[in-house]
């Protein structure tokens, strides 16, 4: 949409009277429309004012509530101060939160000093799955919905999800078996799992925030966007961000790792490999709904689920 000052204006002093504007300009990235407020007279400094779409319902209350689980995190999280779903004052839900500094770490990674940062989002992510949760599942505005007891139960449900997802959306029908038979074959690691935690499940170089430190190297400053977040085994969430930061940037998958410290599975690579092909699905599955279709999207990740298939019928034929 287009934002007016006038509109602009109107929240902030709905929200804090005395407020004035001394300007206000779109923040780069993501796919929802989010603004730098610069504000005189704020205790809080410059503003975050971000803007909804109609669906998901539940997204401006579920994000206020996992930054809210996240409150003494650090790196930090942006403050939710308002979230305002009565469209009075504009025609979309919106939400005003603290600003952090920085800036996404994609703009850092042309830089040859970034292993530091990466190692740092390892770091987070081992901070982000302290957080514990009383079972498996989906997080929406007031909590865990439809909660499972066991990990094996709640992702033996989400393959089958994912799996039918697919050949709706059109996936070809031999790879859903071949990956299928992959997956099930692989069930028994699901048993192995240390308890549900937050599980941020978008953990990449868009989403993390960077500013150079002391030592010249960018250094983490903020984590943000928590529209993702579930409940669920750390490692789910460990291969999430190893698969989405090495598709950026292949430099990241051993930093990530070496940062996020040691694991407690017995077959720590064969499980990454099964919640991999998970995400895999998944994300085909999503960037076909939205209609993106590059080389870099879903064709790409069906060539990764090919190799993951063929290597599956050449284990089958050993």
């Amino acid at each position: 949409m287009k934002l007016e000052a006038e509109t602009v204006l109107g929240l902030i002093r709905d929200f804090e009277p005395a407020l004035t504007i001394r300007g206000f300009s779109r923040l780069a990235g993501g796919s929802t429309e989010v603004y730098k407020i610069d504000v005189a007279g704020s205790r809080n400094g410059s503003l975050v004012l971000k803007i909804y779409p109609d669906l998901p319902k539940w997204g401006p209350s579920k994000e206020a509530l996992v930054a809210g689980w996240l409150k003494d995190l650090m790196p930090p999280v942006p403050t939710w101060l308002r979230t305002d779903e009565s469209r009075s004052l504009m025609p979309l839900r919106y939400s005003l939160m603290t600003y952090l500094p920085g800036r996404s770490l994609r703009h850092w990674m042309g830089q040859t000093d970034i292993t530091q940062a990466y190692r740092q989002m390892g770091e987070l992510l081992r901070r982000i799955h302290a957080v514990r949760m009383p079972a498996y599942g989906y997080v929406l505005a007031e909590g865990i919905d439809n909660p499972i007891s066991t990990n094996a139960e709640y992702m033996t449900m989400a393959f089958d999800n994912v799996f039918r997802r697919f050949r709706v959306l059109g996936g070809d029908p031999d790879l859903a078996n071949r990956l299928g038979r992959l997956a099930e074959s692989n069930f028994d690691l699901l048993d192995t799992s240390e308890g549900a935690v937050l599980a941020h499940d978008d953990l990449h170089q868009g989403n993390v925030l960077a500013l150079r430190g002391n030592s010249g190297e960018p250094e983490l400053s903020g984590l943000i966007d928590f529209g993702n977040a579930r409940a669920a085994d750390s490692l789910f969430d460990l291969a999430k961000a190893l698969f989405c930061s090495a598709h950026e940037d292949p430099r990241s998958y051993q930093p990530i790792l070496e940062g996020y410290g040691s694991v407690n599975h017995p077959e720590i690579k064969r499980v990454l490999r099964l919640y991999t092909l998970f995400h895999r699905l998944s994300m085909w599955c999503w960037l076909t709904k939205i209609g993106i279709g590059t080389k870099n999207g879903p064709d790409s990740l069906i060539r990764d689920l090919n190799e993951m298939a063929i290597e599956e019928l050449r284990a089958g034929s050993d």
